[in-house]
């Protein structure tokens, strides 16, 4: 861990970080699309969709190979702000089980210094990447459980099963998967941006890749996860963050 109160309190006053309550634990929600867990020094990321890039420019699409480098430089800079003992990226980290034949040396090599830069590194299984890359660090596994907490891509919401532990009722869930973003009007002013949103049990994580599109959270597919009345949500816009 690296940060301190006297820095956790000028990001906090220049609306870069905000701080909530979720399932017993403080979070800091940064600006920059991450999330923080300071009782545990974890960080949290999600949808970096490496490659997306090249594969679509591999269907004529007229895009610029730079996404991959973008998103890597971006999360080495929070990752050397908050020196976390455990980095989870929650599924769709790679955008598809070719990514890592597309991606240049030098792109692969930035990506291996970031993840060792990290004690412990856990890649969570999404729908593009069940399968992490040969020759990448890390580790790969299913879903992360922490007391009644699970860490997975895509929601479940039956009951998890746990190996060790058999059948448990898992009261508050951490996913990516769905992109989350919001339009909001102030002063006559729109605004639209990613977002956090969060309920009493779930936690959803907006997307971090360079390429990355939304679901609005007035989708119903947004609605039927987190209605108006039982969500916050916690807007990124131009470097600031602010509840919505």
């Amino acid at each position: 861990m690296a940060i301190s109160e006297q820095w956790l309190s000028s990001q906090v006053a220049l609306r870069s970080i905000s701080i909530v309550k979720f399932a017993e634990l403080l979070w800091l929600l940064d600006a920059r699309g991450v999330a923080y867990l300071p009782a545990l020094d974890w960080l949290v990321v999600s949808d970096l969709h490496l490659e997306k890039g090249s594969y679509l420019r591999s269907y004529g699409n007229p895009l610029p190979s730079v996404d991959s480098v973008a998103t890597l430089k971006r999360l080495q800079h929070i990752i050397h702000d908050y020196n976390p003992a455990r980095v989870i990226s929650l599924g769709d980290s790679f955008h598809d089980k070719y990514s890592m034949s597309r991606m240049t040396d030098e792109d692969r090599n930035l990506l291996c210094e970031i993840i060792n830069s990290v004690p412990d590194w856990d890649w969570v299984e999404g729908n593009h990447d069940p399968d992490l890359p040969e020759g990448i660090p890390g580790n790969p596994c299913h879903e992360i459980v922490q007391n009644n907490v699970v860490f997975r891509h895509e929601p479940e919401m039956h009951g998890i099963e746990l190996s060790t532990k058999g059948k448990v009722q898992i009261k508050q869930q951490v996913i990516g998967h769905y992109h989350p973003k919001i339009r909001k009007t102030i002063s006559r002013r729109r605004f639209s941006g990613k977002c956090f949103v969060v309920t009493e049990d779930l936690f959803i994580m907006p997307a971090f890749g360079q390429f990355t599109g939304g679901l609005d959270v007035d989708e119903e597919v947004m609605l039927a996860l987190a209605s108006k009345k039982s969500r916050a949500c916690y807007m990124l816009y131009d470097g600031t963050i602010f509840k919505a």
